[in-house]
């Protein structure tokens, strides 16, 4: 069975910022005229240009956005969603269902240590805000790259003195986790104890499989995925895998 996408198809397309009008419509002109700017300079570049805009022109470029924005009112107002999707076109994924019976997220012991971060995701959290305000219009998946970016293009040293942050907070965590004692129902990381799977044979555990039977074929995607994992690593050193 085909995996459901997370956007219906025939849902309005949603309206953009004036920046983000702004970003699309000067994106080959301003590569034609910086060749060989990375992702993180030409967005950062864009973003100072934008800003340099003056009044009257800045004012066009809300006056678009405004009506932008009512074209998908407009288009939002007639949608009628298939099943399994919202209002606005977005799949409805049922919240996993956690111990106490409520919905949401797995429980975690919330006196448990806090994990400790790698040294892109301290960077991350400590350089966020004022890449937002460098950066006013960006979605969360581009300043996501933008930061990835300028991560990337940081000196040695002080991509080492990031990594020294990390060692100091991994130091932190487990120190704290040595003398931590969890609570019944969770394990030695705070997380909660989930009770595994039960198979149709009545073991618990992954449902059964025939290990003779035959490999499942893979999406595109997944294929690409597979492909593009270790090349999107050396990009992005530092990235969970959430």
């Amino acid at each position: 069975m085909a995996k459901r996408p997370s956007r219906d198809p025939g849902a309005p397309k949603r309206n953009l910022s004036a920046y983000l009008l702004y970003q699309n419509a000067m994106r080959e002109q301003f590569k034609a005229l910086n060749p060989g700017m990375t992702f993180g300079q030409l967005a950062k570049y864009t973003s100072a240009m934008y800003a340099e805009l003056p009044p009257s022109e800045k004012e066009a470029w809300g006056a678009r956005a405004e009506a932008d924005k009512a074209r998908y009112l407009h288009e939002l107002a007639s949608y009628v969603p298939p099943p399994g999707y919202d209002s606005k076109g977005d799949a409805i994924i049922s919240p996993l269902t956690t111990k106490s019976g409520r919905k949401g997220k797995p429980e975690k012991d919330v006196n448990a240590p806090k994990r400790n971060m790698s040294a892109y995701l301290l960077y991350q959290n400590a350089m966020r805000d004022q890449f937002k305000r460098e950066n006013p219009g960006m979605t969360f998946g581009q300043l996501a790259k933008y930061t990835s970016a300028m991560y990337a293009e940081l000196p040695p040293s002080e991509k080492e003195a990031w990594g020294a942050r990390a060692e100091a907070d991994k130091a932190r965590y487990l120190h704290e986790l040595a003398s931590y004692v969890p609570p019944p129902g969770y394990d030695s990381k705070g997380d909660a104890i989930i009770s595994p799977l039960t198979t149709k044979s009545g073991r618990k555990g992954k449902p059964e499989k025939d290990v003779n039977a035959p490999k499942r074929n893979m999406s595109a995607y997944l294929l690409y995925q597979n492909a593009m994992r270790d090349q999107f690593k050396r990009e992005n050193p530092g990235m969970t895998f959430g």
